[in-house]
């Protein structure tokens, strides 16, 4: 027997033309501008007003195509198995490579999904869900906490972009402030991450720790990051306790500290991949403020630390918005592949 999805659109703009073309997808617009801000009775509204096996989710201000609703017209979904899905939009590569490669809390835990892909949940699995916080981002949590029950998330097969798209996005800041208290929620459940309860196996435990305080970090924690970090200098396949180190450090901003412990990471593995990720951004064209950049980031074909210090400080003191936006995009992409290859240190050793 087909499955059935009740698909909401953030915005009260009218869905797409075609779409009522499909039998079993229904589609509803909300007065929204995003997800975000959402209420817990609003959502639990959504969910009980759906009459159907999946609800799902879609940010219209992506870009999506008949194609894609083809795709979600044609999926094979099973209402008697748990289940989150996800169908990325196009170019969402780092997103892809973050669910393929890291545990599946630490993936919910790294990003808002909401931001890289169609997110559809089994409505009894919603219904099942009692321990909610108040939140400004009641789906992302409803997402963490599903993963945290054990229930599986998979990434539905699209047709992404192989090169890392990282013009559009929002990023975090390359020296954030605090939080604040509306992301309270979040915080909490980094506190509680568990990586021996996520993680297949343990074989490198200082890696295990370097990977919540990424986790830490990413999200602008940084003196809870800096006290996992700093448990663990010295130790692990690669030394990525000391890598979110220099990170917090540059972040915080304290672009001396930060330097000293880019000595203290040496070489990793990281050093090697990301020119080639750098060279793409170089490639849309930024502006004279960026291209300067290129010689000193991408010295002999490998990934310099401190060069990447004085970009942030150098966007710290001009404030030049395009030289901030490349700095933003190459944080953000460092942060998540060095996220993912502090996971593989942890369970291979």
């Amino acid at each position: 027997m087909t499955v059935s999805i009740h698909i909401y659109l953030s915005g009260n703009e009218k869905p797409p033309e075609g779409l009522s073309n499909f039998s079993h997808l229904t589609f509803s617009s909300l007065d929204l501008k995003g997800f975000s801000n959402i209420t817990r009775e609003t959502l639990n509204s959504l969910f009980e007003e759906a009459d159907s096996d999946y609800v799902g989710f879609i940010e219209l201000s992506q870009p999506v195509d008949q194609s894609f609703f083809n795709q979600l017209s044609n999926l094979k979904l099973n209402r008697d198995q748990a289940g989150v899905y996800f169908l990325p939009f196009h170019d969402s590569s780092p997103f892809v490579g973050a669910y393929e490669t890291l545990p599946p809390v630490a993936a919910s835990l790294a990003m808002n999904p909401l931001q890289h892909a169609v997110v559809l949940i089994r409505k009894t699995d919603f219904e099942n869900l009692k321990d909610f916080e108040e939140s400004t981002d009641l789906i992302w949590q409803t997402l963490i906490l599903l993963a945290q029950k054990g229930v599986p998330a998979q990434l539905i097969e699209s047709k992404t972009s192989s090169r890392v798209n990282l013009i559009s996005g929002i990023f975090p800041a390359l020296a954030p402030d605090d939080p604040g208290p509306d992301r309270d929620w979040l915080l909490h459940l980094l506190r509680a991450y568990e990586p021996a309860q996520d993680l297949l196996a343990i074989l490198s435990q200082a890696d295990a720790i370097a990977l919540k305080a990424g986790l830490l970090c990413m999200h602008d924690y940084l003196d809870e990051s800096h006290e996992y970090s700093q448990s663990v200098q010295s130790q692990g396949i690669h030394g990525a306790g000391d890598y979110w180190h220099h990170i917090m450090h540059r972040r915080e901003p304290d672009y001396s500290n930060a330097k000293y412990w880019s000595r203290a990471v040496g070489y990793h593995p990281l050093h090697d991949v990301l020119p080639d990720v750098v060279q793409t951004l170089f490639d849309l064209n930024y502006g004279d403020s960026v291209e300067d950049w290129k010689s000193r980031l991408l010295q002999n074909k490998r990934w310099s630390l401190n060069a990447f210090v004085d970009c942030c400080a150098e966007c710290e003191s001009t404030q030049a918005p395009e030289l901030n936006a490349f700095a933003q995009s190459i944080q953000w992409v460092e942060m998540l592949l060095l996220l993912q290859k502090t996971s593989q240190d942890a369970a291979t050793g």
